[in-house]
């Protein structure tokens, strides 16, 4: 009986610990990534605002050749969306929609993912021209993390999983914007 009753205190235990890391950890993870471009800002701002150009620069589209992506709305334009179905180990199922276009200096969406796993993101191009011809484009994402899932934060680096394909993307970005070609 005794063990039990330790066995309890030790789950009551384990729940209030789990609940108060919940209250103090952030409920989202953050990361982004920078590139220059030999290019004007207002170059940049037409290709990065198309959902089609995204999907051929994202490494997770070049990944999953069985992704279907359907189109509503006019791309390029605030409240065009471009869902997407593929291999759930790849790409899984979602959501992209343009929530804010300031040309030539910022492009934001939003992400719902619904397979593998349920969540919701923000993404953002920031561009900036440092010198005449020369742009600074930086990828800002923000992964909601809600509680008491926040906690699996302390396990998980969305910086150290996922920043080499925001590294890539921009590559491909980069390559696309001053060659006129994409890699694929």
């Amino acid at each position: 009986m005794k063990i039990f009753r330790q066995l309890f205190f030790f789950f009551i235990a384990l729940i209030i610990a789990t609940a108060g890391l919940s209250l103090f950890m952030p409920t989202s993870q953050k990361l982004n990534r920078s590139i220059t471009i030999n290019a004007p800002a207002a170059v940049i701002f037409e290709k990065v605002k198309k959902l089609d150009n995204f999907n051929r620069f994202s490494v997770w589209s070049q990944q999953d050749s069985t992704a279907k992506f359907t189109m509503t709305g006019t791309d390029g334009t605030v409240g065009a969306t471009l869902s997407w179905k593929g291999d759930p180990a790849i790409s899984g199922e979602g959501k992209i929609e343009i929530i804010s276009l300031e040309a030539p200096y910022k492009v934001a969406y939003t992400l719902h993912f619904t397979t593998p796993k349920e969540g919701n993101a923000e993404s953002v191009f920031s561009i900036i021209e440092k010198e005449k011809g020369i742009t600074t484009i930086t990828w800002y994402f923000d992964l909601a993390t809600p509680r008491p899932w926040n906690i699996f934060n302390l396990f998980y680096s969305l910086d150290k999983e996922m920043g080499k394909d925001f590294e890539t993307g921009l590559a491909a970005l980069k390559l696309y914007i001053e060659t006129g070609n994409f890699t694929n």
